[in-house]
C-alpha cells in the first residue's frame, strides 16, 4: 500500500506568488504532477488585504477548505458572491472566473484541491 503523508507548511514547496499589492500570497505545493495522477493541491496563505488574481480553471473544479481566517469570493465584476471563514468548505465550478481575497485582519489559510491534476494559476 502506498500512502503519502505531509505537513504542507513544512514539507510543501513554498512559492511566493503575485507581483502587485493585493495579489501577493504564499503557496505551499502538496500534491500534483510530481506525485499524483488525478489532482493537484496546495495550502495558500493570504495576508490581510491580499488575494489571488481573477482566474478560472477551464478543465477542473476547485474544492477549498478554510483552515484559518476569513475572506470573500468575488466574481469577474468584483461582486462579493460568498463570505468564507474558518471551517467552511466551498466548491468553485469548472470554468467560473473568481477571485479569493482576505478582507479580514488575520491570515487566510486555504487548502485547495483541483481535479484533473491541472496546473494552478501562477499570477
Amino acid at each position: 500500500m502506498k500512502v503519502t503523508v505531509m505537513n504542507p507548511l513544512l514539507d510543501g514547496r513554498g512559492v511566493w506568488q503575485g507581483d502587485t499589492p493585493g495579489t501577493i500570497r504564499k503557496r505551499y505545493y502538496c500534491f500534483g504532477t510530481h506525485n499524483s495522477k488525478d489532482f493537484c493541491s496546495n495550502v495558500t496563505v493570504y495576508n490581510p488585504g491580499e488575494g489571488c488574481v481573477f482566474h478560472n480553471h477551464p478543465q477542473s473544479e476547485e474544492l477549498c477548505y478554510v483552515i484559518a481566517g476569513s475572506g470573500v469570493i468575488m466574481d469577474m465584476e468584483k461582486n462579493i458572491q460568498q463570505h468564507i471563514q474558518k471551517g467552511n468548505l466551498f466548491l468553485v465550478e469548472r470554468g467560473e472566473i473568481h477571485r479569493i481575497f482576505n478582507d479580514g485582519d488575520k491570515p487566510l489559510q486555504l487548502l485547495l484541491i483541483c481535479t484533473g491534476n491541472t496546473p494552478l494559476p501562477e499570477g
